[in-house]
């Protein structure tokens, strides 16, 4: 009897509740208040989106990376690069190259050349096969094919990868080493994604390694759409000066973006609770009075969540013992909502039961209707 009492209590207390929550009225009293430890806030304008501190690692910018690949296959000749890690300045010899096909397109390049046509598309053919101006230079000069193309460093860097070595035949498509500038890097950054709508790209930032305690300036040059699966954050991805390669590619940092801020009606992040119907707050009308206010959230940073809608400036919400007063709301709404034989819920008052002994006298319930029920031990 007990349960089926209490099952159905519930369900009904449930159903009013939600039915009524922005209607439902509490009285608590001092002493119930003092008890629970009810502290109330003003909802009002805080400053959003100062500092936001994230923490992430230093990379290799794709950008100044350089793969020196081959369109014809062919041996590699002289190798004076040989070692990864070298570190290599534009211009600098890189490696020789032997290809019957690039030698071809030399010959024909010179054909052209001797009989006064333009040579402009056996220059570019010389180009897509990978020849750069000194090489072709070298070839106008020496006005013969070579049977060792040079090949150049396209840019400043350190050699990061060197499938080849000397002799080694190369198929088409096939890299020989590859080099990156280490310039300028990429720090990609975890930022708790509440954070993200006050990051915007050319955004400046301080970067701290963080064994050194060392401090540089980088600017976001990326947010990306996705978050990380693991961390749960978004990925931000800025750009660092390193002339003295004092970043280090893989080293942890610790990244403090320097935002405007922007004024915000807020309320303790505490003070807000959530539902199935959304999210809301215990609003206070004075006097021992609460009742429970949908509101429309925002953004939440350093313990503050911005209210868009269902408040104003001022509005006392409660930020302590709101879960106690909620049930209270929740119960007295129910009880409203219920109209059974027997009991007065007026007010949330259940005078009309006499629960002594847990006998239900109060209540019309004839025993042909509970014949068929079953009672656990």
């Amino acid at each position: 009897m007990r349960y089926v009492f209490t099952v159905l209590l519930c369900t009904l207390v449930s159903t009013a509740a939600l039915a009524g929550m922005n209607h439902n009225t509490v009285s608590v009293s001092p002493q119930y208040m003092q008890a629970l430890g009810v502290q109330t806030a003003p909802a009002a304008v805080h400053d959003f989106g100062q500092d936001i501190s994230a923490y992430g690692s230093i990379a290799p910018s794709t950008r100044d990376e350089y793969s020196i690949s081959m369109q014809t296959k062919g041996w590699v000749r002289a190798l004076p690069v040989s070692a990864v890690g070298d570190h290599v300045k534009k211009g600098q010899l890189l490696f020789t190259y032997y290809s019957p096909d690039l030698m071809s397109a030399q010959a024909d390049y010179l054909s052209a050349r001797r009989v006064g046509f333009k040579p402009a598309l056996s220059e570019d053919r010389l180009r897509v096969y990978g020849m750069d101006d000194a090489a072709i230079a070298l070839l106008q000069k020496e006005g013969r094919m070579l049977p060792e193309t040079p090949f150049h460093a396209p840019a400043d860097g350190i050699v990061t990868a060197l499938p080849a070595r000397k002799g080694s035949f190369i198929a088409e498509g096939g890299m020989v080493m590859a080099i990156q500038d280490f310039s300028t890097v990429w720090v990609n950054a975890h930022v708790p994604l509440k954070d993200l709508p006050f990051i915007s790209k050319g955004t400046p930032a301080t970067v701290t390694l963080a064994e050194s305690g060392e401090h540089f300036i980088a600017t976001v040059d990326e947010i990306f759409p996705n978050a990380d699966a693991q961390s749960r954050d978004g990925i931000v991805r800025l750009t660092a000066p390193n002339p003295d390669g004092a970043l280090k590619t893989g080293a942890p940092v610790d990244v403090s973006f320097h935002t405007d801020s922007a004024k915000r009606l807020a309320v303790p992040e505490g003070a807000v609770l959530y539902d199935a119907m959304g999210a809301y707050v215990i609003a206070s009308e004075g006097g021992g009075k609460f009742h429970a206010v949908m509101v429309m959230t925002g953004v939440t940073s350093g313990g503050m969540t911005e209210i868009t809608d269902g408040l104003d400036k001022g509005d006392e919400v409660v930020t302590s013992a709101q879960f106690m007063i909620d049930a209270e709301s929740n119960l007295q709404g129910g009880m409203a909502g219920m109209n059974m034989p027997g009991m007065d819920m007026s007010g949330g008052d259940m005078g009309g039961m006499d629960m002594k002994g847990g006998d239900m006298k109060g209540m019309d319930m004839p025993q042909k209707d509970m014949k068929d029920m079953k009672h656990g031990k």
